[in-house]
């Protein structure tokens, strides 16, 4: 039976799910995954001597869902209609609220904004500043965007707006925009009753390039590679692959998997998730089994592959360790307050 609340709980916990399993193998290549480990990931392993996740429990998230839940919190906070300055509030509140993962685990782009928001500068401004390689088309934009598509279902539109609104606090550039909105429009389509892989994937290409055109016309041009032929590439490899393990590899060969550009890292997600069939446990596993920035696809592919299959087909000893390691994210209570915001602007959605 169809529960948008179950959605929206399944996006934020395999987001996070997928953040705390790829933690372990994160910075890692395929061969060095498997020689660590014995072979493939295939459930929640410690991680404490990788030097990202240094120290980790087992199953405890970084930055990525960290901020995501950051993220969320605005939306909430500001009723549905968030703001470029409560989303750099979000980024101040991450720095001040996770300091085991801030400085440590911050982006090239977030470390650097993090400070000029502190010190009051307008966010829209920070967020277009350039000088730098990476500055505004780093990962962090995407790996934290899950509440901008939650907030909206079915509304690809509503979904463009707050994903904008939440990037260009920090990343105000075209390829940003453009990454951003494909991933908040994926979601917002996975949260409809009768979304599928395909109706999904054409959600993800419709906000890829919707970003870019708003990019282009708002945002500071950043040198990089357009996201939209990344994405139509990913999906072609997860099509042509015979398993999930073939579509790893060829999305790795194919694109990289490190952590500095944030166009490769969106369609990368999008493939393992069209890989994956949408299949929560297989999507983020192939996220912490592809090598590189491990964690943070695996949270990007999550949010699509939660917000279609829900939480309720997560494993359920996955689901208590998860929130064991994890006590200070509470997602069924950010979850509760989405379904309440939802219910007020999208009345169809409350009966």
């Amino acid at each position: 039976m169809y529960s948008l609340k179950d959605r929206i709980l399944g996006c934020l916990t395999t987001a996070g799910m997928g953040d705390g399993i790829g933690a372990p193998s994160e910075a890692m290549s395929y061969k060095e995954i498997q020689e660590k480990y014995g072979g493939r990931i295939e459930t929640f392993l410690d991680g404490s001597t990788n030097l990202v996740a240094w120290g980790n429990a087992l199953g405890e998230i970084t930055d990525d869902a960290s901020q995501m839940f950051e993220m969320v919190k605005a939306i909430i906070k500001t009723g549905g209609d968030l703001t470029p300055q409560a989303a750099g509030q979000a980024l101040i509140a991450w720095s001040e609220n996770w300091p085991r993962y801030y400085p440590r685990n911050a982006g090239p782009t977030t470390r650097n904004v993090i400070d000029r928001l502190k010190n009051g500068e307008d966010p829209r401004v920070v967020g277009r500043s350039g000088g730098r390689y990476e500055l505004g088309t780093s990962n962090g934009a995407i790996m934290r965007i899950a509440g901008a598509g939650l907030c909206h279902p079915g509304d690809l539109e509503g979904a463009v707006r707050t994903a904008i609104i939440m990037t260009e606090c920090s990343h105000g550039t075209q390829i940003a925009f453009s990454a951003a909105c494909a991933i908040s429009c994926g979601i917002a389509q996975a949260l409809t009753l009768n979304s599928d892989v395909h109706t999904i994937l054409k959600a993800c290409i419709y906000g890829a390039k919707r970003g870019e055109e708003i990019g282009l016309q708002e945002a500071r041009i950043a040198p990089g590679a357009r996201v939209l032929p990344k994405i139509l590439k990913a999906i072609e490899l997860a099509y042509a692959a015979d398993s999930m393990e073939q579509a790893e590899r060829m999305l790795n060969d194919e694109m990289g998997t490190d952590s500095s550009a944030i166009a490769q890292a969106c369609a990368i997600a999008i493939g393992l998730f069209a890989a994956a069939d949408g299949d929560c446990t297989k999507t983020i596993l192939g996220g912490a089994n592809i090598g590189g920035d491990t964690d943070t696809l695996a949270c990007i592919a999550g949010m699509l592959a939660g917000a279609y299959r829900g939480y309720h087909s997560l494993p359920k000893e996955w689901c208590e360790i998860f929130r064991q390691a994890n006590p200070a994210l509470d997602l069924e209570w950010a979850a509760d307050r989405l379904v309440e915001i939802i219910h007020k602007k999208y009345p169809a959605y409350s009966v």
